[in-house]
């Protein structure tokens, strides 16, 4: 028994000194290259953390992480430290209303007040169709209302933050024009709430999250002990602080996720090219919307759509909040998904900043 299990350990160890021999299929030269990007993005933004995953024709081809989850406490940052996703956390909640259509729980164009009775009335109806692509009207956040932008109040139930919003007139008929609108993916998580009969955390786990094995994201529960949770910085007129304390239980479904570049990453592959959805939910991601006189709008429900700067279609979405950026990317043609997360943001911006180069550039260019 311990010679086979000696031969067991050696032919492991063969195997993972095979997979990492020096310039075999170029993999040991292009991890050491996205190695050296990642540590000289972190060193040029002088922030905190990066994280950064890149699956390539559906393999995990690349997962590392630089930097600290909590300086003060000089815990480095791990490829499992969760970290805030900011607006990335709306591709989560337009994948679960997805997934809850396709079980015929949810309705993409009935109106949503059908959900959510108490959001007034409009005129016209407003359809999760709509809010998903970011042509209901609804509006989005005042970033010059400190109060509103950097919500400080715990809110018990999602429903509580609608007077925030909700009776302020829309900014145009549904359906008529493209508004990027956090408040709307907010509602859209309410009616997710109200169909299902239980918060929208565990809507997300039960649904999305459990189904797909993304074991580090959550709701960025601001009074909950969360293992693993980093802390958060903001380079502040060049240098590196605390971020401005933010409760984000008004905002879950928009912009209030905690997540992993490797789940992000592994989310963008089950959306994309497996099974989890059927084919008329997948459209749903892959087709561009178009407004009521058929001017495209630059979203799917849910993902930007764009041409990258080598002219290849990319699905799209970026996030920032308090102590974060986020970017995951999907290009079809290359099989490639690139997602990246900083545990810092930069205020106020001064240039790039080189987080955004390294995810949206460099890495798509070395993969």
């Amino acid at each position: 028994m311990h010679h086979r299990f000696t031969l067991i350990v050696v032919a492991f160890v063969s195997c993972l000194m095979a997979d990492s021999a020096p310039g075999e299929n170029g993999i040991n030269e292009t991890h050491a290259a996205a190695t050296e990007m990642v540590n000289s993005a972190y060193q040029a933004d002088k922030g905190s953390g990066i994280q950064v995953a890149v699956i390539k024709g559906g393999h995990l081809a690349f997962s590392y992480a630089v930097g600290h989850a909590d300086l003060e406490n000089d815990v480095p940052l791990e490829t499992t430290t969760r970290m805030r996703i900011g607006s990335v956390s709306k591709v989560f909640t337009t994948t679960l209303v997805a997934a809850l259509v396709q079980n015929e729980i949810i309705r993409l164009d009935v109106d949503i007040r059908e959900y959510v009775p108490e959001f007034p009335e409009k005129g016209s109806a407003i359809t999760a169709r709509q809010i998903a692509s970011h042509t209901s009207g609804i509006r989005h956040y005042d970033f010059s209302n400190m109060a509103e932008a950097n919500n400080m109040r715990f809110y018990e139930a999602l429903s509580d933050a609608l007077p925030v919003f909700a009776n302020d007139p829309l900014l145009s008929d549904p359906g008529a024009e493209y508004h990027y609108s956090g408040f709307g993916i907010n509602l859209l998580g309410i009616a997710v709430e109200r169909v299902l009969g239980h918060p929208y955390s565990q809507a997300l786990m039960e649904n999305l999250l459990v189904p797909l094995g993304l074991s580090n994201t959550m709701v960025d529960h601001p009074l909950a002990i969360i293992p693993g949770r980093t802390r958060f910085y903001t380079v502040l007129n060049g240098q590196l602080v605390n971020t401005f304390w933010r409760d984000s239980s008004d905002y879950y479904p928009s912009g209030g996720l905690l997540s992993t570049a490797e789940d992000i990453a592994n989310f963008t592959h089950a959306v994309f090219e497996t099974d989890f959805l059927d084919e008329e939910r997948q459209a749903l991601f892959r087709t561009e919307a178009t407004t009521v006189d058929l001017q495209t709008v630059g979203y799917t429900f849910g993902w930007q759509v764009m041409d990258n700067e080598s002219g290849k279609l990319m699905y799209f979405h970026g996030g920032e909040t308090n102590g974060a950026y986020c970017n995951v990317l999907f290009i079809p043609e290359d099989g490639l998904i690139v997602a990246g997360i900083a545990n810092y943001n930069v205020f106020p911006p001064a240039g790039e900043v080189a987080f955004f180069d390294l995810v949206r550039r460099q890495l798509p260019e070395l993969y």
